[in-house]
């Protein structure tokens, strides 16, 4: 069936205008999803593959009970906040989508809200919320306490964040994959010197220690046990670098005692819960040995 000579006539603006369905009472219209463009920039830049399928399952059953937050362009609409929630659309098929409108032009207020649409909708982690934090200070010259003022933050919160800009990619991507929370971050970030940083880092992913756990060990620093009252000769060079391995693989102080080729090796723990975790770490590295063997 060939096209009518109406609709080979019809512009393109005719098309966006006759897709908005309806003003609802809520605050929010329904517009075609394809209409609608990704944005241009977004705080948020981690999407779970696996958590969109989830929510499209969702979408697809109950239809979107949350608006999209758009701006208006000159032809179509982008998206300001819920990028989550456009994907997961697409990925669900759906054909028209609930959205709010919001005309703004001016490009730093437009990054504002987006941010700030974000931080409320989105649940950023704390590594894409120190990316726009910094985004917005370097593109329109503001201060910590310029910016906190603009958002409405404390400025100690805002600093806080961006210096955990600091941090090894490692560990900032362990941060973006859930591995590490923002207390596990800041514990990190005070530690200056970098192999025991990632160390420590991989070693509250691995075992899942808590925030309190990671601050004693940041605290503690790598430091090797000092030589015991009485003995009249300094440890070995590699004695003391096999104290510094064992205390980065074990996350507590490890003495070693050696002459003649005997010796001992002694863990220390200061809790049940941090004696338990010795011994679980222990038994996994046995059991990896008797695997590999």
């Amino acid at each position: 069936m060939g096209l009518s000579d109406n609709s080979l006539g019809r512009s393109l603006s005719d098309v966006f205008a006759k897709t908005v369905r309806r003003e609802l009472p809520k605050g929010y219209m329904e517009i075609d999803l394809g209409l609608i463009t990704p944005p241009s920039a977004n705080p948020r830049t981690d999407f779970d593959s696996q958590a969109l399928e989830e929510l499209a399952a969702s979408l697809r059953l109950h239809g979107m009970l949350q608006p999209i937050v758009v701006l208006k362009r000159e032809v179509g609409y982008e998206v300001l906040s819920g990028e989550r929630r456009y994907r997961a659309a697409k990925l669900a098929g759906l054909a028209k989508v609930p959205v709010v409108v919001r005309e703004v032009t001016n490009p730093q207020h437009v990054a504002e809200l987006r941010l700030i649409e974000n931080i409320q909708r989105e649940n950023l982690n704390a590594i894409e919320l120190a990316k726009a934090y910094q985004s917005l200070i370097e593109i329109h010259g503001l201060t910590h306490e310029g910016l906190a003022e603009r958002l409405n933050k404390e400025r100690s919160g805002i600093t806080n964040n961006l210096r955990l800009l600091g941090l090894p990619e490692e560990i900032q991507r362990l941060v973006v994959e859930g591995a590490l929370s923002m207390g596990h971050a800041r514990a990190l970030v005070a530690i200056t010197d970098v192999p025991w940083q990632l160390s420590l880092a991989r070693r509250i992913a691995a075992d899942g220690l808590s925030v309190r756990d990671a601050e004693r060990l940041a605290k503690g620093g790598p430091v090797t046990a000092p030589t015991a009252p009485g003995e009249g000769v300094a440890k070995a060079p590699h004695i003391k670098e096999l104290e510094t391995n064992l205390y980065h693989l074990f996350g507590t102080k490890v003495t070693v005692k050696e002459k003649g080729g005997k010796g001992a090796m002694t863990l220390h723990f200061d809790s049940k819960e941090h004696f338990q975790r010795v011994v679980a770490l222990m038994d996994r590295i046995i059991k990896q040995a008797n695997h590999g063997g």
